[in-house]
């Protein structure tokens, strides 16, 4: 029986599938996500671990651990005015997901340093739904598994700018892994 409440997929191989990483052994692939996650962790794997979760979760809850967690591992940190307006604008949709803010959010992305985590947890925000072409046009949507892998993405680049880099990323984990348990609003670890 798993712990993760919030996760829809019952075994590991599904959320493998999506990553495209090699296929597991059957008895793998069948194993519950939260166990695959704990074996990864297990096996000091905390990248798999963070790329995992961030497909296991539903895309709200991806984007609202990425978001947050870039907050808390940069928060001693100087960020240019446009970093911070793209941070502010991921955190606000993860308040609010409405199709507004979530354009805000590409808009705040688009002028942040492109290689900062701010902008990549802004634009998770912006490709976990909706069109991807202007209002104006003809709906084009976000491929499913995008949101997962750009806000795990954000996780690694704020945890990579830390000298504990590997503890930064458990610390975010651990988060995640209240996040799967619990959801958005229970408690944290």
């Amino acid at each position: 029986m798993s712990d993760w409440t919030r996760v829809k997929w019952t075994e590991a191989g599904q959320v493998i599938d999506l990553l495209d990483w090699a296929a597991p052994s059957q008895e793998v692939g069948r194993t519950p996500p939260q166990t695959y996650f704990e074996d990864l962790r297990k096996a000091r794997r905390v990248e798999d671990a963070t790329f995992f979760l961030g497909m296991a979760l539903p895309r709200h809850e991806t984007v609202a651990w990425a978001a947050r967690s870039v907050r808390d591992l940069t928060e001693d940190r100087d960020r240019p005015r446009a970093d911070a307006d793209a941070l502010k604008a991921a955190l606000l949709w993860v308040q609010d997901p409405s199709e507004p803010r979530r354009r805000a959010a590409f808009e705040a992305a688009k002028v942040a340093n492109h290689t900062c985590a701010e902008r990549l947890a802004a634009m998770a925000v912006f490709l976990s739904g909706g069109s991807l072409a202007p209002d104006n046009v003809q709906p084009v949507p976000a491929p499913g598994d995008v949101a997962g892998r750009i806000g795990a993405g954000a996780i690694l680049v704020a945890a990579g700018r830390r000298p504990d880099r590997v503890e930064a990323i458990n610390r975010a984990l651990d988060e995640g892994d209240a996040i799967a348990r619990w959801g958005l609003n229970g408690p944290r670890k």
